[in-house]
């Protein structure tokens, strides 16, 4: 009997193969031999690649996953560089060196920037946590201009001892007053509190990107231990380096170039490698790119869908996510979205007002309308899991709309709306409609184009490697509108509940 055992690693390739047809020496089918073996890969590479790289690498994690590592090796090494520069600048600034410095006031001034630090990742985890998986390339590269503002500050601050700043001429004078040195180091501790927040959101997003995104689903902790492992390496890479540059650099002028020129090394390897990053889910800006090129190609019969990669070559690292607009045109704004919007934001107020006529009307963003309205408004989208409507007030200078999410709505729903919200700028862009008729006629006729593109839309999404279940358009925890009528009101009480906020 003749049979072959093959064995492979976690990535699939293999290691060694067994044979019944190659034991040397022996008969055939009796003895099984070694015909294969990885002879490629040297035992340091082996080392080196189960040491820092996620197990099955890379059918485990994403195509884009290796050029974001060496870019971000590149900006993990010049942050602990510029860092360690900033360091001796403090410990200056406490007076290591000077005999007639206080180690209380040094703890003290400590103790002030932890404080300021640790207020401010209380607030900004309230603030900015639900924001941080859609937008997280924006905030993993605003996570580092957080960390080289504090670097910065915390580099200047020897200087600022002797610095006060007055209303009066001369603005700037010199003396004995230290108050702009605490400033600078409690903002510091805000900048460094800040970058916490925010990097630890945004890299637990990517992390989960790059192990889903592959030919097979990684080992997120696995990869997370990696990426650590090779964080400790060159954070102690860049302290041997930089304590190389100070043994031979003391002077002012010297010190500051090679420090601006690190963090300048330190902000561009970020953004190259932010850019580097496919994301395969939507959020407000990518489904606003897919969209505006779907529905111009599917006017001409082609249902082609822009692929993750083409949009992530389109999209723009910073602006804001709410805004419309219409990539055809050299980007022209179109107005703001707001998903996820209390249904109070059309009413502003959720009791009714009487009018001199008796007819019960809601105080709204466009004026008075009344109970009939309002139904109009909530018949439209009886068979859909969102209201929208658009605000027609003449006084702003662009359009401003607003959607609200019914019971049991999913990332599909959010997507839809944000189409609607997008044909409905486009249709009434540059003339805004006066009435209400022909308002709720504009939101009828937007609705009426998506229902025809959507569904092909989300096909050729899904087929193109989009995945449309996942949530990326809705920050924070919307309110769920729920519609009843009649007799399905009997016995049921109005119940006022807080949601999360929405940012």
């Amino acid at each position: 009997m003749q049979f072959t055992i093959t064995e492979r690693d976690e990535s699939g390739r293999i290691n060694v193969a067994f044979s019944t047809t190659s034991a040397s020496g022996k008969p055939p089918g009796e003895y099984l031999g070694v015909v294969e073996a990885d002879k490629g890969r040297t035992n340091w590479r082996l080392f080196l690649a189960n040491v820092f790289l996620p197990a099955g690498y890379p059918t485990s994690v994403s195509p884009d996953y290796l050029q974001y590592q060496i870019y971000n090796a590149v900006q993990a090494f010049c942050s602990s560089l510029s860092g360690l520069i900033a360091s001796r600048a403090v410990l200056e600034g406490h007076g290591v060196g000077n005999a007639s410095a206080s180690a209380t006031h040094a703890i003290f001034l400590t103790v002030i920037q932890d404080v300021f630090g640790r207020l401010t990742t209380v607030i900004a985890g309230y603030y900015l946590g639900t924001s941080l998986f859609p937008e997280a390339k924006t905030y993993r590269l605003l996570a580092d201009i957080f960390n080289d503002a504090a670097i910065l500050l915390d580099a200047l601050s020897p200087h600022l001892t002797s610095v006060s700043i007055s209303l009066r001429y001369p603005f700037v004078s010199y003396g004995s007053s230290s108050y702009l040195r605490v400033v600078s180091l409690c903002l510091s501790g805000t900048f460094r509190a800040l970058c916490g927040v925010v990097a630890g959101g945004s890299k637990a997003a990517l992390t989960v990107h790059f192990a889903t995104s592959g030919n097979r689903i990684g080992d997120v902790g696995d990869l997370n231990a990696k990426d650590g492992s090779k964080e400790t390496v060159l954070a102690l890479l860049g302290m041997l380096g930089g304590t190389v540059v100070m043994h031979y650099v003391h002077s002012s002028g010297p010190t500051y170039l090679v420090f601006f020129m690190l963090l300048f090394c330190h902000l561009a390897a970020n953004y190259v490698a932010v850019r580097a990053v496919v994301m395969r889910s939507f959020n407000r800006q990518r489904a606003n790119i897919v969209w505006m090129a779907y529905r111009a190609k599917f006017a001409e019969g082609n249902k082609a869908i822009l692929t993750p990669e083409a949009v992530a070559r389109r999209e723009r690292i910073f602006g804001n996510p709410a805004t419309l607009y219409d990539a055809s045109s050299p980007r022209l704004r179109l107005g703001f979205c707001k998903i996820g919007a209390p249904f109070a934001s059309i009413l502003s107020s959720h009791h009714s007002i009487r009018s001199n006529s008796g007819d019960a009307r809601f105080r709204g963003s466009d004026g008075d309308l009344s109970v009939s309205q309002v139904h109009a408004i909530l018949e439209v989208f009886t068979d859909e899991r969102y209201v929208l409507w658009f605000d027609p007030n003449p006084q702003h200078t662009s359009l401003h709309l607003r959607i609200c999410m019914k019971e049991g709505h999913t990332a599909i729903d959010h997507l839809k709306g944000w189409a609607h919200a997008l044909e409905l700028a486009l249709h009434v862009v540059g003339s805004v409609p006066n009435t209400f008729d022909e308002r709720i006629g504009a939101v009828r006729t937007s609705l009426c184009k998506v229902m025809d593109m959507f569904p092909s839309f989300l096909q050729s999404a899904q087929t193109s490697g989009w995945r449309t279940d996942e949530g990326g358009l809705l920050a924070g925890s919307a309110r769920a509108l729920s519609v009843k009528y009649g007799q399905d009101l009997e016995g049921e009480a109005v119940v006022g509940k807080e949601d999360r906020k929405n940012v």
